[in-house]
């Protein structure tokens, strides 16, 4: 799984750097990357802060 994960950030970065060094307009270039990094973190942020929550209450109940 930590692959998968290494793999799809690597690309995301990879489609950027081709994203930002095309001939592109840099405001438009601007506002995707922006769009797109709320977009991750409006999905990852509340998976990695639920995520923290479950270990704490598996950790509380005795690991059950």
């Amino acid at each position: 799984m930590r692959f998968y994960i290494i793999g799809l950030i690597s690309l995301i970065v990879l489609a950027h750097i081709a994203m930002w060094t095309s001939d592109m307009p840099r405001d438009l270039a601007l506002r995707l990357t922006l769009i797109n990094a709320a977009g991750w973190g409006i999905i990852l942020i509340p998976v990695w802060l639920v995520g923290k929550w479950a270990a704490a209450h598996k950790d509380r109940d005795g690991g059950g």
